[in-house]
This record gives C-alpha cells, structure tokens and sequence, in this order.
C-alpha cells in the first residue's frame, strides 16, 4: 500500500489504487501484457512462464512452470471485487489442463514461442538444471489476480486451499503520483476507508418491508445471493438507500459494523452495515415515505443517467457530497 507524507499535518495519506481501466483505459489483455513481461523476471521470479492459450475453448490468461515441472495458472481480472466466479473458472483451468504432461506443455511453448527450442531448454536456461519429463505437471498451481476482492470470495479460496488445493489471490494496484504512473502487486487485501460511496437498492420488489427494516435500524443491508456487495471498504462512505419507485429516501455514513444474520421479520439471510448521521424521509410510525429524492432529480443534480435498480450503484466523492447536501436539505422525518 501507498502513502503520501503530509508535510503540512504531519501525518499520513493512503494514495488510491486504481485499476487498470481507470488508471489509463486499458484492459484485461493490456493486462496480461504486461504482466507476461514482468512474471518470471520482477514478480514471481521463481516461476517460468511459457504462454498463454487461445485455441481451446477454456484458456487460461497465461501459463507458467515452477521449479518442480508443475503448471503455473495464471487468471488475470480487471476488477474482481464482487467476482467469485473468478475463483472457480481458475479451479476449471486446474481441472481442464491437469491432463497435460510435457508434451502438451512443450506444444504450446512451442507456439507461442517459435524462435526457441524446447520448453526443456528454456527450462534449464531458467532454473539451472532439468528434470525428467514425467515430473512436468504432477500438480497444478492456480494464481488469481485482480484489482480487489470480496470476504466472500476470499473464503471460497480459502476453502480450497484448505482442501490442499495449491491456490493464490493478489491483487494489483496503478498509482498517479506527480505526473508519474505507478504499479503494485500484493498479496494484502486493502480497502481504502471513505472510498466506496454509493446507494443500495432497498430490494422492494422481493421484501416489500425491507426499506423500513433498514430505516429502523439505520443500516444499509442487502440479502441472498447479493450480501457480499457489502463490506469493510464501505467504512466511512456515504450509503444511500434507494427505493424503486421513490427514489433516494435516506442516507448515513459506514460504520465498521457489519453483521450477518438471518432476519426472522423479513425471511432473509441478511448482511447489513451500520450507519452514522443518519437521514430519512420515512416515517417511522406509519412506514410512509414522505419524502424522497427522485430519479430526475439526481439526474439533474449529478449530470449523468444510471441504471436506478442495480443493488449497488457507486458515486464518486464529489458526487456523494453534492447527494448527501441535498437529502440533508430534504429528507426531513428521521434524523439520528
């Protein structure tokens, strides 16, 4: 993680990670390009790495051999926060390619690699000395790397891993500092606090009562399948409550609680986040929405369109400021 000094408080500030579209609008293949240059040289010396895939139908992003023969499976994610499913398509590879012995390893560095000899030479060349060929891919190495990730998805690598599958998440980060651009990769998991504003959709179309139970309480939660869309990167942000058909009918800053339970009133496995300097426009004793802040009115105020019924819909800082000022000015039932 990055800090800039402060000469001026005398203290520390956390420098935004950026992904790599944000950093410079590139992609998951600029992604892998680089990559490939710098894996097997500056990050993972340890490990070879030998191409990647295109003509089957499951490919790997890029191919990789450690010091033992074993395959090395690279899956590369732009973003990957709220992406389990990154997880098990990289388990799929493992599964897919644990077939392969040298000969299908050495066809394909062969193809990706004409001007050289053998995955044999290059292996030597690499490590210092050769194995026999019936010790190429005994086992299967699974590496994920994304920008960000979730408490849930770490869980499912970590099942696996306690299973005895040999699988690794890290996570890269683009710095701007002065003009210049910088990249990280680390294996640490780290939310910057204050960096997540957004609304939560207060899912009325499946639990009508959900909104008042959120209001109630004064947390923002979601249900189901979508509970991992919160976590501790919310600590400190700006989370509106959006009801379809009204629109924004409250707001409070993240906490760092953050519960998990099932809720006996609504029916629902539920994960919710506290929230601070609450505001609403719901009564409290009759459950009516008085007042609220509609579709054209954020349209208007933010100056871009959304898509209004996603469970989660991220705002910029300034966007979350200019949000919050206006539901203090009308959202007038609940303060807390």
């Amino acid at each position: 993680m990055l800090f800039e000094w402060e000469e001026e408080v005398k203290g520390f500030k956390p420098v935004t990670g950026m992904n790599i579209v944000d950093s410079f609008g590139g992609c998951e293949k600029d992604l892998e390009n680089y990559l490939r240059e710098i894996i097997g040289d500056l990050l993972f010396p340890e490990y070879l790495v030998f191409g990647n895939e295109r003509s089957f139908q499951k490919e790997a992003d890029l191919f990789a051999v450690n010091s033992s023969g074993d395959l090395v499976i690279f899956e590369l994610k732009v973003d990957g926060l709220f992406d389990r499913g990154k997880i098990y398509q990289a388990l799929d590879y493992a599964q897919h390619f644990s077939f392969w012995r040298y000969k299908e390893m050495n066809d394909l560095f062969q193809k990706c690699y004409s001007e050289r000899d053998e995955l044999m030479d290059a292996f030597e060349d690499h490590f210092g000395f050769r194995v026999d060929r019936t010790e190429f891919n005994k086992k299967q190495k699974v590496i994920v790397i994304s920008h960000s990730s979730s408490e849930d998805t770490g869980r499912v690598s970590r099942y696996w891993k306690g299973l005895g599958l040999d699988i690794e998440e890290y996570y890269y980060r683009f710095y701007a500092v002065s003009g210049k651009r910088y990249f990280e990769i680390s294996n640490e998991l780290w939310f910057q606090q204050n960096s997540y504003n957004c609304w939560i959709n207060t899912c009325s179309r499946y639990i009508p009562k959900a909104y008042l139970d959120m209001v109630k309480g004064k947390k923002a939660a979601t249900y189901g399948d979508r509970r991992s869309i919160i976590g501790p990167w919310m600590n400190k942000s700006y989370i509106f409550l959006y009801h379809n058909g009204c629109g924004v009918i409250g707001v409070g800053r993240g906490t760092a609680t953050i519960q998990e339970f099932y809720n006996k009133e609504l029916q629902a496995e539920e994960r919710s986040i506290k929230l601070s300097n609450f505001i609403s426009g719901v009564d409290l004793v009759t459950g009516d929405i008085t007042t609220w802040l509609p579709p054209a009115k954020i349209k208007e105020l933010l100056q871009r369109d959304f898509y209004f019924p996603n469970s989660l819909v991220t705002l910029s800082e300034l966007e979350a400021e200019k949000l919050y000022k206006e539901c203090k000015n009308n959202l007038k039932c609940l303060y807390g």
